[in-house]
């Protein structure tokens, strides 16, 4: 009599990605019931655009005209306006909590759940932050244009094309920030609690993504470090390409940098989580 042997269970690549988009449409729906919380969100971003812009209009007049005109950096002073309108207006569609999230689950005990489901949770975190980027673009996003882009006057990129690389660069750079989220997250396994870390590495992205202050203002041996990490694909290799200061070859090789970094980190993720995981302590639940 023979033996019955069960072939493991697998889900097919289809009903995976039925599964994952389901997440995403709930995260999107979620944050579609607490919309109006954004609005001050609106009011916040064009404070943070002025104070910027007024602070590099100081800044540009205190130095002397020159016959080209006034040019620090290698911007000039429009392109310094638009530079730190476009920073901000990408951040409201890339930000997301997944790091203060993961943690939660795990300091309370949740994760334990988590991790009995048939699902990955980094590739669970990464749709949520899709579904709620696509929230973000809709009901944040577009209204912080709508203020700022008349109110500073801010023009489009020197060619039309440029719009579509922009946002191709910007998703790419939505990516970076959910792995680096992710890792940060993981950190909760051995930590325990991580709100300095996640504080520490809020202020140093804004930084390091050059959202604060352009990366040509920096020495040349910061920038040709900053070229190679992942940081600056979040905010500066995007707003450089619609200013049209990235172009051809320049242009492939900075989209083909963050998608590497996209997906080594991604990769680091899955390798960090495996490693997390055997170590996992409940601490509540």
């Amino acid at each position: 009599m023979s033996e019955l042997v069960l072939a493991p269970w697998r889900r097919a690549p289809g009903a995976s990605l039925r599964l994952y988009l389901g997440f995403a449409r709930l995260a999107f729906l979620k944050y579609l019931a607490y919309r109006l919380r954004y609005y001050t969100g609106v009011v916040s971003y064009t404070i943070f655009v002025t104070g910027n812009a007024y602070l590099f209009r100081a800044l540009f007049a205190s130095r002397p005209e020159t016959a080209g005109g006034v040019e620090i950096g290698g911007f000039t002073l429009p392109e310094m306006i638009t530079y730190i309108a476009v920073s901000w207006i990408g951040r409201s569609f890339m930000f997301n909590n997944i790091d203060r999230t993961l943690a939660h689950q795990i300091q309370q005990g949740e994760i334990a759940m988590q991790l009995i489901k048939p699902f990955h949770v980094q590739t669970v975190t990464m749709f949520e932050a899709a579904g709620e980027a696509g929230f973000r673009l809709l009901l944040f996003t577009l209204p912080i244009m709508i203020v700022v882009v008349p109110l500073f006057d801010i023009g489009g990129p020197p060619r039309a094309a440029l719009y579509g690389w922009t946002l191709l660069s910007f998703l790419l750079g939505m990516v970076i920030n959910c792995q680096l989220n992710f890792l940060v997250g993981c950190l909760a396994f051995y930590l325990k609690n991580i709100d300095g870390v996640i504080r520490a590495k809020a202020i140093t992205l804004d930084f390091l993504a050059g959202v604060l202050v352009p990366f040509s203002f920096f020495p040349g041996w910061v920038q040709t470090l900053a070229a190679w990490l992942p940081f600056q694909g979040l905010s500066y290799v995007p707003v450089m390409i619609y200013l049209g200061k990235r172009a051809g070859p320049d242009l492939a090789s900075a989209l083909l940098v963050q998608a590497a970094w996209a997906i080594g980190l991604f990769l680091a993720g899955r390798l960090l989580w495996a490693r997390a995981v055997r170590s996992v302590t409940l601490q509540g639940g």
